[in-house]
């Protein structure tokens, strides 16, 4: 007879250190991307907005707003060192 196999529970899954506000940074940063690309496909060729307008949104979801919604966090959810 086989040895019965005992039931794991499943381990819990980690929280993810994001808030609200995280989110809605990475979403305006995937709004600006999209609307950078939407832009930079609209005639003229030479236009004011696929020649600057598009760029300085690409560059604001891919190089600001993304990486500071991935990156920045509340101080509040700091954990304490402070021993009593």
């Amino acid at each position: 007879m086989p040895p019965r196999r005992t039931r794991q529970r499943p381990k819990p899954r980690p929280k993810l250190p994001y808030s609200k506000r995280n989110m809605w940074l990475f979403g305006l940063g995937l709004i600006a991307i999209a609307l950078g690309y939407v832009f930079l496909s609209l005639p003229p060729v030479d236009g004011f907005m696929s020649l600057t307008l598009a760029p300085l949104l690409l560059v604001l979801g891919y190089c600001v707003l993304i990486p500071i919604a991935l990156l920045s966090y509340k101080k509040e959810d700091e954990p304490s060192t402070d021993v009593r």
